[in-house]
């Protein structure tokens, strides 16, 4: 052991002159990175010191900022691992990288190996580089993978920092990185940094992980029949929440980061194969062109996609339930998944989605058809029942039964307000305590609601500001407007309600007719992702009919919406085994069995 380290020691010294030569090359050589990284500010500088220097003070010293030095005087290096506490899996950080390294450095040598070579490359700093005294300090820890050790500097740094990650790091997914800026993405995102003592290149380890929400049911699209688990915070879980219930390779998946400081990850999911190309492209295209600072929730997306927003109406359809996005995305559509909140967009959308729900087929068709039918006429109601009770009492008494017109007379005797401002007063009190309700603490939110309203139309009755046919039509009207699956759609029935008020005030029935067909002429003209809004209503598709207002038997839609898909329009065909029976129970005579062999 001695005269090895004689040896090397005898082979690492140099005479006075060529040490001077060595140092001066090696100065000019640290001199120039030093200036190719004052010109690419973007690149990662080759010292250690340099990197956790400007890492910190990028950082403004933030106390979550973890970085732990190691001194692998064996591999005659110093390493360090930087992370955010709070952002990645503590189990994987240190079992997976730090252990790892540590353990690698222990079995490497004795202690009077790790000294020898620690001296060797203390001398190499300050004599100059020469040949491959690096290169001896990683021998061991190479084992024969690469026998020819002499090259320059940089190339013992390539192969040094090859070994390390093939040889040391037990992370699943490893990466190099060079450059500040996909540095600090990875940083902020839970990775684990690593880097190494005069290499330029970063390696980031996979360690995501941190305080997230479990799987649990939806609130905002509860179901009595279908599965309990519901989109989280977390665009992977929610990736694979998806890929659990669709299992084809055919299920794609494109990522980008929008928003110039919060740096969102987006996601793209469509089934290649039964997608329209041109609709892919077309959200591609969307979504590169968004140039905004930060993107927190699905819905900064949803408005800055959409083909216009000059309208009331939802064009995109978002939905926190994986089982209804997997089902959208077997029929063609695209699904926009943004990290931090549980609401995926849907893309093309159409009206009639509005009105469906995950149970309509759970159920029999019969029963979905009803329920179907139940919704719609919610909507109709909520929309346009205060607006018939103004314009019966204002305009159109002879439409009432004379017997019951007296009982209205009677009621509204002392009533001082004309219908529309009795209507107006109940349905904007009924808003507030909606609001209200969504807006306390849970466990008494409902109760205000319920105790609010019922005191204060009591109230208002007794006093003689609302007839109680009011108070009757304004109960109706709400509860009807909550029969729809999806919120969004009925945000828009109670911002036309109002409207629809103002044109029965006005002009009666006929204000009412003209208000309604110019919302369904608005309708016929809207467009998400270049598809009818109104489709298979107008323009009018038959196939698609079966399962829109209606849902008739399953295997009697055998074809995919056809201005959504045009790729692969056939989504039940009959079975193999199906057609074998089917054939031989025409074609075979049927046994019987003979009398006399009972």
């Amino acid at each position: 052991m001695v005269g090895k380290k004689n040896s090397r020691n005898a082979s690492s010294r140099q005479s006075p002159s060529n040490r001077g030569e060595k140092k001066d090359s090696q100065h000019q050589q640290i001199q120039g990175d030093l200036e190719a990284g004052d010109q690419h500010s973007d690149r990662l500088f080759r010292d250690l010191g340099s990197n956790l220097d400007r890492l910190k003070k990028d950082m403004g010293g933030s106390r979550d900022l973890v970085i732990r030095e190691i001194v692998a005087r064996n591999f005659g290096r110093k390493v360090a691992f930087v992370y955010i506490e709070g952002l990645v899996d503590t189990t994987s950080v240190s079992e997976f990288t730090i252990q790892s390294v540590l353990n690698e450095i222990k079995q490497f040598a004795s202690e009077a190996e790790l000294e020898e070579a620690w001296e060797l490359n203390q001398e190499a700093e300050e004599g100059g580089f020469e040949g491959d005294v690096l290169g001896q300090s990683v021998d061991k820890f190479s084992q024969g993978l690469d026998e020819d050790h002499r090259g320059t500097r940089f190339e013992v740094d390539e192969k040094f920092l090859r070994l390390f990650k093939e040889k040391t790091l037990a992370a699943g997914e490893i990466l190099e990185i060079s450059e500040w800026s996909k540095l600090y993405l990875h940083l902020l995102s839970g990775d684990t940094l690593l880097f190494i003592d005069r290499i330029g290149t970063a390696i980031i380890a996979s360690t995501k992980g941190g305080e997230r929400r479990s799987v649990s049911e939806p609130e905002s699209q509860t179901v009595i029949r279908g599965p309990r688990e519901g989109f989280t915070e977390s665009i992977r879980t929610n990736t694979a929440l998806l890929r659990r219930k669709i299992k084809s390779p055919n299920l794609w998946l494109e990522e980008m980061q929008l928003g110039r400081v919060t740096q969102t990850d987006v996601g793209i999911m469509y089934i290649h194969g039964i997608v329209d190309d041109k609709n892919v492209e077309e959200v591609r295209k969307r979504l590169s062109v968004i140039d905004i600072d930060g993107v927190l929730e699905s819905g900064y997306i949803e408005e800055l996609i959409e083909n216009t927003n000059k309208t009331i109406f939802p064009t995109i359809y978002h939905s926190e339930r994986p089982d209804v996005i997997a089902a959208s995305l077997l029929e063609g559509r695209i699904a926009i998944l943004v990290d931090g909140t549980p609401f995926v967009l849907l893309l093309p959308t159409t009206f009639n989605m509005f009105f469906q729900a995950s149970e309509d087929y759970y159920s029999r068709f019969d029963v979905g058809s009803l329920i179907r039918v139940l919704r719609f006429s919610s909507f109709i109601i909520g929309l346009l029942l205060p607006s018939f009770y103004v314009a019966i009492i204002g305009f159109h008494q002879e439409m009432i039964p004379t017997s019951w017109l007296l009982k209205l007379a009677v009621q509204r005797e002392g009533v001082p307000f004309p219908a529309f401002v009795e209507a107006f007063i109940m349905e904007t009190v009924f808003e507030i305590l909606r609001e209200a309700g969504v807006r306390m603490p849970r466990s008494v939110g409902n109760t205000i609601s319920i105790v609010g309203g019922l005191v204060l139309g009591q109230a208002a009755v007794e006093a003689g500001i609302v007839s109680p046919v009011v108070v009757i039509v304004v109960s109706l009207t709400a509860i009807a407007s909550f029969v729809s699956p999806a919120y969004n759609i009925g945000i828009a029935a109670r911002m036309l309600r109002f409207i629809m008020l103002i044109s029965a005030s006005l002009f009666g029935i006929y204000g009412i007719a003209c208000t309604l067909l110019m919302m369904v002429l608005h309708l016929c003209s809207l467009k998400s992702l270049n598809v009818p809004y109104m489709a298979p209503y107008a323009p009018i598709i038959l196939s698609d009919l079966k399962d829109s207002m209606i849902r008739t038997p399953r295997d009697h839609m055998k074809k995919r919406p056809k201005l959504i898909n045009k790729n692969d329009p056939v989504r039940f065909r009959e079975g193999a085994m199906g057609n074998q029976q089917a054939g031989r129970d025409e074609n075979e005579p049927h046994k019987t069995q003979d009398p006399g062999e009972v």
